[in-house]
Protein backbone atom coordinates (compact mmCIF):
# COMPACT_ATOMS: atom_id res chain seq x y z
CA UNK A 1 0.00 0.00 0.00
CA UNK A 2 2.82 2.41 0.86
CA UNK A 3 4.51 1.78 -2.48
CA UNK A 4 1.26 2.51 -4.32
CA UNK A 5 0.74 5.76 -2.41
CA UNK A 6 4.31 6.80 -3.13
CA UNK A 7 3.79 6.16 -6.86
CA UNK A 8 0.54 8.14 -6.85
CA UNK A 9 2.24 11.09 -5.12
CA UNK A 10 5.10 10.98 -7.61
CA UNK A 11 2.71 10.98 -10.55
CA UNK A 12 0.02 13.43 -9.48
CA UNK A 13 1.58 15.72 -6.87
CA UNK A 14 5.21 15.88 -7.98
CA UNK A 15 4.41 15.26 -11.67
CA UNK A 16 7.59 13.24 -12.14
CA UNK A 17 6.34 11.34 -15.19
CA UNK A 18 5.66 14.41 -17.35
CA UNK A 19 7.91 15.46 -20.18
CA UNK A 20 10.01 18.42 -19.08
CA UNK A 21 9.02 21.93 -20.07
CA UNK A 22 11.13 23.63 -22.71
CA UNK A 23 13.62 26.08 -21.26
CA UNK A 24 12.01 29.51 -21.18
CA UNK A 25 12.38 32.72 -19.25
CA UNK A 26 8.65 33.52 -19.34
CA UNK A 27 6.28 32.33 -16.61
CA UNK A 28 4.08 29.36 -17.46
CA UNK A 29 0.97 31.53 -17.89
CA UNK A 30 2.72 33.65 -20.52
CA UNK A 31 4.04 30.55 -22.28
CA UNK A 32 0.50 29.16 -22.42
CA UNK A 33 -0.83 32.42 -23.84
CA UNK A 34 1.83 32.32 -26.57
CA UNK A 35 1.22 28.65 -27.35
CA UNK A 36 -2.48 29.37 -27.84
CA UNK A 37 -1.68 32.30 -30.13
CA UNK A 38 0.64 30.05 -32.16
CA UNK A 39 -2.01 27.27 -32.25
CA UNK A 40 0.59 24.86 -30.84
CA UNK A 41 -1.64 22.10 -29.48
CA UNK A 42 1.26 19.88 -28.39
CA UNK A 43 2.82 22.67 -26.33
CA UNK A 44 -0.57 23.70 -24.92
CA UNK A 45 -1.09 20.12 -23.68
CA UNK A 46 2.34 20.00 -22.08
CA UNK A 47 1.90 23.38 -20.40
CA UNK A 48 -1.56 22.44 -19.13
CA UNK A 49 -0.19 19.23 -17.63
CA UNK A 50 2.41 21.26 -15.71
CA UNK A 51 0.07 24.12 -14.77
CA UNK A 52 -1.99 25.01 -11.73
CA UNK A 53 -5.45 26.55 -12.02
CA UNK A 54 -4.31 30.03 -11.05
CA UNK A 55 -1.78 30.03 -13.90
CA UNK A 56 -4.53 29.51 -16.48
CA UNK A 57 -6.39 32.69 -15.65
CA UNK A 58 -3.57 35.19 -15.79
CA UNK A 59 -4.39 38.18 -17.98
CA UNK A 60 -1.20 38.48 -19.93
CA UNK A 61 0.27 38.79 -23.34
CA UNK A 62 -1.73 41.62 -24.86
CA UNK A 63 -2.91 45.13 -24.08
CA UNK A 64 -6.54 44.03 -23.73
CA UNK A 65 -5.78 41.89 -20.63
CA UNK A 66 -7.20 38.78 -22.25
CA UNK A 67 -6.57 35.29 -20.93
CA UNK A 68 -5.52 32.26 -22.97
CA UNK A 69 -9.20 31.24 -23.01
CA UNK A 70 -10.25 34.59 -24.52
CA UNK A 71 -7.68 34.13 -27.28
CA UNK A 72 -8.62 30.49 -27.97
CA UNK A 73 -12.28 31.48 -28.29
CA UNK A 74 -11.44 34.49 -30.47
CA UNK A 75 -9.43 32.28 -32.83
CA UNK A 76 -12.16 29.57 -32.87
CA UNK A 77 -9.72 26.96 -31.51
CA UNK A 78 -12.35 24.52 -30.30
CA UNK A 79 -10.01 21.78 -29.08
CA UNK A 80 -7.75 24.18 -27.18
CA UNK A 81 -10.80 25.98 -25.75
CA UNK A 82 -12.21 22.69 -24.46
CA UNK A 83 -8.86 21.71 -22.93
CA UNK A 84 -8.56 25.06 -21.16
CA UNK A 85 -12.05 24.67 -19.72
CA UNK A 86 -11.34 21.08 -18.60
CA UNK A 87 -8.17 22.23 -16.85
CA UNK A 88 -10.03 24.96 -14.98
CA UNK A 89 -9.82 28.17 -17.00
CA UNK A 90 -12.33 30.70 -15.67
CA UNK A 91 -15.10 31.02 -18.25
CA UNK A 92 -16.41 34.11 -16.43
CA UNK A 93 -13.12 36.02 -16.53
CA UNK A 94 -13.43 39.43 -18.15
CA UNK A 95 -10.85 41.19 -20.27
CA UNK A 96 -9.94 44.88 -20.15
CA UNK A 97 -13.17 45.78 -21.94
CA UNK A 98 -15.38 43.64 -19.72
CA UNK A 99 -15.85 40.86 -22.27
CA UNK A 100 -15.95 37.17 -21.41
CA UNK A 101 -14.66 34.30 -23.52
CA UNK A 102 -18.24 33.66 -24.64
CA UNK A 103 -18.28 37.05 -26.38
CA UNK A 104 -15.25 36.03 -28.43
CA UNK A 105 -16.64 32.55 -29.14
CA UNK A 106 -19.87 34.03 -30.50
CA UNK A 107 -17.96 36.52 -32.62
CA UNK A 108 -15.68 33.85 -34.09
Amino acid sequence: REERESWIRAKYEQRLFLAPLPAAEAPLGEQLFGAVQEKDLELVLLLLAHSKKEQLNISTGDKDRRTALHVACDMALVVITQLLVWYGADVRARDGQGRTALFYARRA
